[in-house]
């Protein structure tokens, strides 16, 4: 088990390099690219995105207002302590070329359909018991 969890940490560490490679020519890293990728079901709070992405609230803010300024998201008010914040057109077409690149360079990956299912159940059982075990795991 031991060398499953580092294995997930290096393996972490190699996709988000890789993925800060590819999302560059975007403006984008993979935190504001998963921040679009969620809003591109609708519209969403800040906290809803903190707790889909698991990052913490501070740094959703942060990113937020930096999509905002480059004209890729719209925030709005919806009462007096809640923005919504949606994609603007520009925010979705670039999510979607970026996503088209994400695409193409995953289809490069060739793995073993068997070894992917493994991979998945163990991530998934890993997600679900290491929160229980480490108080704010979850919740960076």
């Amino acid at each position: 088990m031991k060398k499953l969890i580092y294995q997930i940490i290096d393996a972490a560490g190699t996709i988000e390099a890789a993925g800060s490679r590819i999302l560059r020519p975007f403006g984008l890293t993979p935190m504001t690219f998963n921040i679009l990728n969620v809003l591109n079901d609708g519209p969403l709070s800040q906290r809803e995105i903190s707790d889909q992405i698991i990052v913490a609230a501070s740094s959703i803010t942060f990113q937020v207002r930096q999509l905002q300024r480059r004209g890729l998201v719209q925030r709005r008010r919806s009462d007096a302590r809640t923005w919504r914040v949606s994609l603007t057109p520009l925010g979705a077409e670039t999510r979607s070329v970026a996503e088209r690149r994400m695409d193409e360079i995953i289809a490069q990956i060739r793995v073993e359909p068997d070894l992917v299912a493994n991979a998945e159940s163990a991530l998934k059982a890993v997600k679900e018991r290491l929160p229980n075990l480490v108080p704010g795991a979850d919740a960076p």
